[in-house]
Formats: C-alpha cells, structure tokens, sequence
C-alpha cells in the first residue's frame, strides 16, 4: 500500500512535467529575471524586458486558455510591477520607468487578441475544409448511386419498349412504341452527359495515359463516316499526349455530334487535328448557321443557340469544356470563313517527339 502511495505523485508529478514542462522552464526564467530586476538595479529595465518579450514568445507557442492567460499576465504584472517598483524607492530607477508594466500589459493584450482571431479564423478554415470534404464525399457517392438507380431502370424500359415496337401487330401500338424508345433514348442520353457532368466535379474524373492522338481521333472520325458521309476526315497531325482517351473520344462526339444537328443536308463537316505551340487542337467545323449570340455562354450548360430547330438540353459542349478544362485545356468556336463554325478543343501536349509508351485502349480502335 505504501509503494502505490508513492507511486501516485510521481505519476502526477510525471504528468505534469511532462504536459507543462516548457511552462515550468519559463517560470524559472521570469523568477531569474526578476530576481536581476532586483540586484541588477541600475540595469533592471533588461530583465524587465526579457521577462516581457518572453510572456509574447510564449503565448505565441503554447495559445493559452483565456483563465490561463489572464492569470499569466497578472503574475507578471505583479511580480514585475514590486521589483521595478522596490528599484524606484531605493532610487536606481526613475518613477516614470513604472509606466512600462501598463504599456507592455497594454502591447501583450493586443498581441492576444490579434493570436486568438487568428486561431478562430484557423479552426474556421479547418471546419470549412471537413465539410468540403464531406460534401465532396457525399457528392461521389450520389453519382455512384444515381448511376445505377437511373441507367438500369432506363435500360429496363427501353429493352421493353424495342419488344413491344417489333412484335405488336397493330400499327398504331407500333408508332406509339416507336415514341417511347426514342424519347427513353434521349432520356438516357441526357442522364448520361448529367452525370458526366457530376463526375466532373470528382479529383478521379480523368485517367490519363499517353495516347496517339491521331489514331484517337481517326478512329472516332471513321466511326461517324459510317453513318454520316458528310463528316470527312481532314489533315491530322500525329501527336502523343498525356491525356484521358475515353473522355477526348467523349468530347470529340459531343462536337461532331452538335456538327451533324446543326448542318443542313448537303453540307460537309470536317475534322482535323494540328499542333500549335504546347498544344493540340482538335477541331470541327461545319457549315451551319454559324455561332449563335450566346458567345462563351454556348460552352455553360442548358446553354442553347436559338433557332436550330434540335432537340437538346444544351449539355453535350459544356461536358466537351469539363473534359477540355479537366486536361488543363481550353475550347472555343468562332465564325467560319463563307459559313458555319469551328469549336476547337486545345489540349497541351509533353515535349515533341515523346515517343508513346503506352498503347491505345482496345475498345478505341474497334470499329
């Protein structure tokens, strides 16, 4: 009994020492100073002054509690205040040397407002910082849910409808059907460029590899040749890029696509790929009926030029300006001479003459 009797103050003592012991070394300095205050007499202002300054060292370091601090500075105003105070009736100090201890109480009080809103405005920024954090948290996880709560259902719908449109045999159910797996279509296409816009918003939104651009974007050229004869593929440069194949192929439909709407039968669209300085622009253009008045707004999303006649949400270039803007690039359009537009999509490239040292996805170079 007698040794656990023992054992407890060391371990408080311990304890203390060990969660206070810069506060314990200071204590022992401000009582070295003061005692120099005391025999130092014609010199006692540097003493006076070291146990000042290191009031502010150490509340600068250790950011009391407000009790804390205000016993702190008491102590000091007392103890400093008796010792310059004795100097001044033996007569080593003049009277007016009193009127430091307010004026250095007055500076360390400013010093301790100014600390303790800075450390409100830390914990603030810190709080800000975690919700942002949950947010985004909370974000991925609505487009990982609302990935599967609305495609698969889309899916669902749209396997039935295409059953119903082939094996009813009354033309009217057939044209009705017919409506509805073009409307599911467009639904699904609409939540998809949604939540490619959501995920835009993600740190993971890219995967970039090195990729052969000119093989990219001839293969997704050629893809939209088969369907659409009009698209022509113009002079494409070769160029490796570190970039996020599937989301440039993405991008690059989004353009072509708004291309094919917009242009009147007859008319050509082309598409080429040039370097120009640290970059690659890839380009389409048309001969629609040109750049609408939006200007840099036609890139925002919901954004629609007035009188194209196409049914659209307005989504396909504000995801190709995600995706552009996600690489570090930018896309703009300007008139085009005799007619129509050009969006260009600007995507920087590593230094010229990289060689490619990781192939093109498979399922990029299929037809």
């Amino acid at each position: 009994m007698a040794s656990t009797s023992d054992a407890l103050p060391q371990t408080w003592l311990s304890g203390v020492w060990r969660h206070h012991q810069v506060e314990i070394w200071w204590w022992l300095f401000v009582a070295v100073n003061a005692w120099g205050i005391l025999m130092l007499r014609e010199w006692a202002t540097v003493p006076f002054h070291f146990i000042w300054i290191g009031l502010s060292l150490i509340y600068g370091w250790r950011v009391w509690s407000v009790r804390a601090t205000a016993a702190a500075l008491g102590v000091i105003v007392v103890v400093t205040g008796a010792a310059l105070l004795d100097d001044v009736i033996s007569g080593d100090q003049a009277a007016d040397e009193l009127t430091e201890i307010p004026l250095m109480a007055a500076v360390f009080i400013a010093m301790v407002l100014y600390v303790r809103r800075s450390v409100a405005a830390h914990r603030e920024t810190e709080r800000v910082s975690e919700h942002n954090l949950a947010l985004l948290e909370e974000s991925r996880r609505l487009v990982q849910d609302a990935s599967h709560v609305l495609r698969t259902p889309l899916t669902i719908a749209i396997g039935h409808a295409e059953l119903l449109q082939r094996t009813t045999v009354d033309p009217a159910a057939a044209e009705d059907a017919h409506v509805v797996v073009d409307e599911l279509y467009r639904l699904k296409k609409t939540t998809d460029r949604l939540l490619a816009l959501a995920k835009s918003e993600q740190p993971d939104f890219l995967y970039p590899v090195e990729t052969s651009l000119a093989q990219l974007v001839t293969t997704t050229t050629h893809r939209w040749i088969g369907t659409h004869h009009n698209v022509l593929l113009g002079p494409v440069e070769d160029v490796v890029a570190f970039v996020d194949p599937d989301r440039v192929v993405e991008a690059l439909d989004e353009m072509i696509g708004n291309a094919v709407a917009h242009s009147p039968e007859g008319t050509t669209i082309e598409v080429h790929a040039r370097l120009d300085g640290g970059f690659v622009v890839v380009a389409v253009a048309d001969r629609g009926p040109g750049i609408p008045a939006l200007g840099a707004d036609l890139f925002e999303r919901f954004a629609r030029g007035s009188g194209s006649g196409h049914r659209g949400v307005g989504l396909g270039l504000a995801i190709v300006k995600a995706i552009s803007e996600g690489h570090g690039g930018t896309v703009t359009a300007y008139p085009r001479p005799g007619g129509g537009s050009v969006f260009e999509m600007r995507l920087p490239v590593p230094a010229f003459g990289t060689e490619l040292s990781t192939p093109l996805p498979a399922s990029l170079t299929e037809g």
